[in-house]
């Protein structure tokens, strides 16, 4: 078997569902229909083919092996890429537009024997956004807009008593000080049980030192997809389910790493996905499987995103439409407090190496 290839088909599965509320949209699988796409473009009579898709690396080395296209233009990882193998040059954007790489085409046009030719080299730029200097008329727009918001957004709700941290590779991979402070936040508001927040939904990627004014605009950076607070009651068995779900992709750096309130567990990352989950204790007892917990999270991964299926199911005590969004509960519980003190607790322990 040509292993090209096989690595096309292993990692053909799209991740748009599990990663976006997708709704009633239908996904195939995404190496297999973009190779499809990219042949037929070439039969219509394309020169040159560019591939735009927002998919994880796996499924991107996937289509670059394809040689289907000459240029793939990526997204999803939040990471920094570039290639270039002779055949296809491929550019994997970072996060939030900090870093990125134009890829200019010298193109070359031909006559071969009375046959139109195409040849082209890419040539690679590598641009900084934090160096660039502002169009003048766009940053007087921002600059006007940004004293409107200024008002409201800079309000401060409390003082940190202890640093926080919600760097990316804390909150997808471990206990995370803001995770807690969210996670803590969704349980005691709604006076649930357990209180579970996927590490993904918190992009703020930065330390607050201790003695920091939290302000509105702190906790919407954090918090900024509008997603809702939802509350859930669900059997012990589920719940072990969600947080096996939690883990499964660690390795990977995956949003569904979740940061959770009101619970503690351990986990093994050198196990199965699946297998890595123990020492459940829910308020400091064993969790009980066939015991129905009240669990505080967010309408994205009650409704499966992130891979949570096992949310679903259970009776929803607050529906969507009349929960709070999930930032505006944070802002409140930081309001109740005043002075925020958190710190790792040792509710989410790493097993093995």
């Amino acid at each position: 078997m040509n292993p090209s290839w096989d690595l096309c088909n292993r990692a053909a599965q799209d991740t748009s569902p599990e990663v976006s509320s997708t709704g009633s949209l239908k996904f195939g699988p995404t190496v297999d229909m973009g190779i499809e796409a990219a042949k037929q473009a070439r039969e219509d009579g394309a020169d040159i083919i560019v591939g735009v898709v927002q998919t994880n690396m796996e499924n991107d080395r996937a289509l670059i092996a394809s040689h289907a296209f000459d240029v793939i233009l990526s997204g999803d990882d939040h990471s920094y890429a570039t290639s270039y193998d002779g055949v296809t040059a491929y550019v994997e954007t970072s996060v939030d537009a900090q870093l990125l790489t134009p890829i200019d085409l010298m193109v070359e046009v031909g006559d071969k024997d009375g046959t139109r030719t195409i040849s082209w080299t890419p040539a690679f730029r590598f641009i900084d956004t934090a160096t660039v200097t502002p169009d003048p008329e766009t940053q007087a727009m921002v600059d006007a807009l940004k004293a409107t918001m200024d008002v409201t957004l800079n309000q401060e709700i409390g003082t940190l008593e202890s640093g926080l941290d919600s760097r990316r590779n804390m909150v997808r991979a471990e206990e995370a000080t803001m995770g807690n402070l969210i996670a803590d936040a969704l349980r005691v508001q709604t006076g649930s049980d357990i209180g579970l927040m996927n590490g993904g939904g918190i992009r703020g990627d930065k330390t607050y030192d201790a003695g920091a004014k939290l302000t509105r605009r702190d906790i919407l950076t954090e918090l900024p997809f509008g997603n809702v607070t939802v509350v859930t009651e669900l059997p012990g068995t589920q719940i072990l389910l969600a947080l096996e779900n939690s883990v499964s992709q660690v390795e990977k750096g995956a949003g569904r790493f979740s940061q959770v309130s009101g619970l503690t567990f351990a986990f093994d990352a050198s196990a199965e996905p699946g297998a890595r989950v123990s020492e459940v204790m829910v308020a400091g007892a064993p969790l009980e499987v066939d015991k129905i917990y009240t669990v505080a999270t967010n309408d994205y991964i009650l409704g499966g995103g992130d891979g949570f299926a096992a949310l679903g199911g259970g009776r929803v005590v607050t529906e969507t439409a009349t929960g709070n969004l999930v930032a505006t509960v944070v802002m409140n519980y930081v309001e109740k407090l005043g002075t925020v003190a958190v710190s790792l607790d040792g509710r989410i322990k790493k097993l093995g190496g």
